[in-house]
């Protein structure tokens, strides 16, 4: 630590040090919005990065693509020692009428300059009235808000998915998509706090089962 507080200290006094650089807040990113109870694209949906004023919203076409421009924030940092390249991730949200508000997790690089999604992103919609799900009586004292209950629904909804004919929608890489949504939304810990946490944690790994069997098969 001591190392550390001196370079930072002589870095300070010199200019060449300091350096402008862009970190990426949201990437460029594109994907489609599924109606969960049919399995087809949803036209009209309002898609954003709910965390930013800007970019703006895009709207769905007929083939539920969606694009999303990136955006990046000019900073001044330390080039020494501080910097690198890190994987990232923030929120894109949909929004239609008739559907309650869906989620999925947008995954980059943020190495400091315009970057681009990792994967291609499948969000899920559900009907504003859709019944509740298997977790909902197991997790009704631990797990809230609005994107971990959606998240939990799209765990149920791929549980019931066939590995061996899954939709088109669902790709290996909208897979890897999806549980990576799905585990950063609802990690462990969430479950341990639940009062049926074996159970519920124990039903989650059973419904991402096709996810992993999917990514597996992935060349």
């Amino acid at each position: 630590m001591a190392r550390l507080t001196t370079a930072v200290l002589l870095c300070l006094g010199l200019a060449a040090c300091i350096t402008h650089r862009d970190q990426v807040l949201a990437p460029d990113a594109g994907g489609v919005v599924i109606d969960a109870r049919t399995g087809r694209p949803v036209e009209g949906a309002q898609v954003r990065y709910p965390r930013f004023d800007a970019p703006a919203s895009v709207i769905t076409g007929a083939d539920g693509r969606f694009a999303l421009e990136g955006s990046t924030q000019g900073r001044i940092i330390l080039a020494y020692p501080i910097g690198g390249v890190f994987r990232d991730t923030t929120s894109v949200m949909a929004s239609a009428p008739g559907l309650g508000d869906a989620y999925a997790s947008v995954d980059f690089i943020n190495a400091g300059r315009p970057a681009s999604a990792i994967h291609d992103i499948p969000i899920l919609m559900f009907g504003a009235d859709a019944p509740e799900t298997p977790f909902d009586a197991l997790t009704a004292d631990c797990i809230g808000g609005t994107e971990e209950r959606h998240a939990l629904r799209v765990a149920t909804h791929v549980s019931t998915l066939d590995s061996s004919t899954p939709p088109d929608w669902l790709t290996a890489d909208r897979a890897r998509a999806v549980l990576d949504h799905l585990n950063r939304t609802l990690p462990f810990s969430r479950f341990q706090t639940c009062r049926e946490a074996s159970d519920a944690y124990a039903l989650y790994r059973s419904a991402t089962t096709v996810l992993e069997t999917l990514i597996s098969r992935a060349p």
